[in-house]
């Protein structure tokens, strides 16, 4: 039985054109304090985005990446919004 209730998906996207992320890094960027060895920034902590990823999943969201080098990077957040 179908109720006619449905979720409604929110995506947001972050995108930059930097210099991407290698794709060595890209199943590690999530945890925290880790550091890309090819990474040309000497400042930051590594922990921006797993408090991210800690946001958006205390929310129910999810989040994705997509990132080419010398292209750019692209973050995608999901959340689920019930209707009432």
């Amino acid at each position: 039985m179908i109720s006619g209730r449905f979720n409604t998906l929110l995506k947001i996207e972050v995108k930059d054109n930097g210099c991407g992320i290698h794709p060595e890094d890209i199943h590690h960027i999530f945890k925290r304090f880790y550091r890309s060895r090819f990474s040309k920034d000497s400042q930051g902590l590594g922990l921006g985005l797993s408090l991210t990823k800690a946001i958006v999943e205390a929310h129910g969201g999810t989040i994705e990446v997509d990132s080419q080098i010398d292209v750019g990077t692209m973050f995608i957040m999901n959340f689920l919004i019930p209707t009432k």
